[in-house]
């Protein structure tokens, strides 16, 4: 067995490593089936008596010799001349060397062979190890996490324990992962910065959801962490109150490892705090067409959050607003290459936002030369009307009106997109605002899955985007709990109470109550019953349709049953909602962002002017209103937010972070509907 599979490994070094690996790759899904397959129908083979502690300690210890000189392929041409059990050993070795050199391929096939060899317990470990480190390279992380669960022993190794942290990390499961990092790190202290920074970017990603399942957790330097966290994130916009916060935490923590980032991490802010502000800004929205109505609202909320900070800090920044909707791109861009703005917020629609990335992308000088004189050949664009009663001074746009430069024109303008591309990968220079309604249904059932609820049923509208956001929660729900909810897709109409009824399992309560009667001819008093298996009900609903799912809930609740907790999406939420309205709707718990929750916004000014101006506006509305108000709040902040990742904005949309990949997204806040009022929730 051993001679077959060195001759293997001998076989394939005769082929080009990247077509073994290309292979490999393709028909990993086949090769772990049929080693599935194979592990169930092999014979059980007895472990040999006469194993040595020699062989037992060189399999321990082979985490120490990573540093050896000896190649993966030296490994295995060592096995040909050696005994069985020594051969095993070598293999072994091989497979963990063959990982280090990333030749994932070639490991994952020494270790399935292997695996078919009688092994001692100490040696089945260690492949094992080899199989989790294999498919986790790969990518593979539930298998890998699976056969990481195979291992058993008394105390895990230090392989396996950075292993379980990196692949919950890969998993989705951050926080079980930062909890695993610090447990081995308690064992195996780090002082290498690289180690330190990543542990830090793990912070960094989490949530403030996320956060808060953290704090309720046990590990090893976590508080300290928490707390290095929370003042970054709220004082890394300022250098000086930075600086003195982190003076005071590093007091109470002076040999945390943390403290290692501290100098650059002040040297970033210093830097950041030099920067000039910005002085010209374009605003590219839709102001007319269809879209109009969307356009003019955020251009509303843009310019309440442009005066206020011109009344307070007398700020001599220029704002212009360009029509998407009646301006070709080619247009845009021609004028956009002649103001040379700071700073670009928009554009709205997605298909927009593709046509904005691919002009963006690096052009030759011929074509902005072109751009140039298309523009020198057009009429300036003024500054659009401000219809709105909110604002009755219009920004000075004579910044906008000049010729256009004649030496180097730049099309690598900072720009806050307002929403994801459709294809395409952000340039360097751009930031995008995710109003993903997918993020909405994670947090919901991350946060259910922590409040102890074990089975849920998942009522969502039959469109695109209900199918959407109920195969998030239930992503996030198998991933927290490895259970599946139930989806029920309920159509408009008549036939809702219908599907109601059926994910409840009423309908079969009604049926056996029909075949009953019919058994006994008796007029019988009855009372059918719901499923017992729900604990919770989450909703994606719009307010018309909650308000006809929660009565038809309550009403098939069999009354001798507990109260099944309702949850819903922010979608389910009214701000026009009338006393009747809410008190039907008691007991509905939400999430919604904070300009819509009472003593929620972040701005209660520009919250009061808002309802003095347009007291019966929609919902849908004032969220896009709020939305303009963060994006003008995010104009100074987004280099920040990428150079700093824990640096954090407490927006009207929610609490707003920045990932990797320059997407900032948005955490909500819960409330609930409570007699003919709405009440702040505390949920995380």
């Amino acid at each position: 067995m051993l001679s077959s599979i060195i001759l293997s490994i001998t076989f394939m070094d005769q082929l080009p490593v990247t077509k073994i690996t290309l292979s490999f790759r393709s028909f990993l899904p086949l090769f772990l089936g049929s080693l599935i397959l194979l592990q169930g129908c092999g014979t059980q083979v007895d472990q040999p008596k006469e194993t040595s502690q020699a062989t037992n300690k060189t399999i321990e210890e082979i985490e120490v010799i990573e540093d050896s000189e000896l190649t993966a392929d030296d490994l295995v041409n060592l096995a040909e001349d050696e005994s069985s059990v020594q051969a095993t050993v070598l293999l072994l070795q091989a497979a963990a060397k063959y990982i280090q050199e990333q030749k994932i391929a070639k490991s994952l096939f020494i270790s399935y062979e292997v695996s078919k060899l009688p092994l001692t317990a100490a040696q089945k470990n260690y492949n094992q190890l080899n199989l989790a480190h294999g498919l986790y390279e790969a990518g593979l992380s539930e298998l890998a996490h699976k056969k990481l669960l195979t291992v058993n022993r008394t105390t895990p190794s230090k392989r396996q324990l950075i292993l379980t942290a990196q692949i919950n990390v890969q998993r989705g499961l951050l926080v079980t992962g930062i909890v695993n990092y610090l447990d081995y790190y308690q064992q195996f202290p780090s002082s290498d910065i690289n180690d330190i920074i990543y542990l830090n970017s793990l912070f960094a990603s989490l949530k403030p959801w996320q956060i808060s399942a953290l704090s309720k957790q046990k590990a090893y330097d976590l508080d300290a962490w928490l707390s290095f966290t929370e003042q970054v994130s709220l004082f890394g916009n300022n250098h000086v109150s930075l600086q003195s916060q982190l003076q005071k935490w590093q007091e109470n923590n002076k040999s945390h490892p943390a403290n290692l980032l501290i100098t650059d991490l002040q040297q970033v802010s210093l830097n950041l705090d030099n920067v000039p502000a910005f002085k010209k800004v374009v605003v590219l929205i839709p102001l007319s067409g269809r879209q109009a109505i969307l356009g003019k609202t955020l251009q509303a909320g843009i310019l309440a959050a442009y005066q206020q900070d011109l009344a307070l800090d007398n700020n001599q920044q220029q704002i212009m607003f360009i029509d998407t909707n009646n301006t070709p791109m080619v247009e845009i861009m021609a004028n956009l290459t002649a103001i040379q703005p700071d700073f670009v917020i928009g554009p709205l629609l997605k298909n927009h936002v593709d046509n904005y990335l691919a002009a963006t992308t690096p052009v030759t000088d011929l074509l902005v030369e072109q751009a140039v004189t298309e523009q020198s050949n057009n009429t300036p664009i003024d500054a659009q009307p401000f219809a709105q009663q909110a604002i009755t001074e219009q920004p000075n746009s004579a910044l906008f009106s000049s010729t256009a430069p004649q030496t180097v024109m730049r099309r690598d303008w900072p720009t806050l997109l307002l929403n994801l591309p459709e294809k395409g990968i952000l340039a360097p220079q751009h930031y995008a605002f995710s109003m993903l309604p997918e993020d909405e249904a994670t947090q919901a059932a991350f946060s259910l899955s922590k409040k102890g609820f074990k089975q849920g049923l998942i009522l969502s509208q039959n469109s695109a985007i209900g199918k959407r956001m109920a195969n998030s929660f239930a992503q996030q729900w198998q991933l927290q709990t490895g259970s599946t909810p139930t989806i029920v897709y309920y159509p408009t109409g008549k036939k809702m109470q219908n599907s109601v009824k059926g994910g409840l399992d009423v309908n079969l309560s009604d049926e056996r109550i029909f075949l009953l009667r019919n058994r006994l001819q008796e007029n019988l008093k009855t009372e059918t019953r719901n499923r017992r298996d729900i604990d919770f009900i989450y909703m994606f609903a719009t307010p018309d349709q909650a308000k006809l799912l929660k009565p038809y809930i309550d009403v098939n609740t069999s009354p001798f049953a507990n109260v099944i907790p309702i949850y819903a999406s922010s979608r389910s939420n009214s701000d026009a909602a009338d006393r009747n309205t809410r008190r039907d709707l008691t007991g509905l718990t939400f999430t919604d962002i904070p300009w819509l929750l009472s003593g929620k916004a972040v701005n209660p000014d520009l919250t009061s002017q808002a309802k003095q101006i347009w007291p019966n506006r929609s919902s849908a509305l004032e969220r896009i209103y709020a939305m303009g108000i963060d994006s003008w709040q995010l104009t100074p902040k987004v280099e920040k937010m990428q150079a700093i990742p824990l640096l954090r904005h407490k927006g009207e949309t929610g609490d707003l972070q920045m990932n990797n990949n320059r997407v900032i997204s948005r955490s909500f806040y819960w409330g609930r509907y409570r007699s003919s009022r709405i009440q702040n929730v505390k949920m995380d």
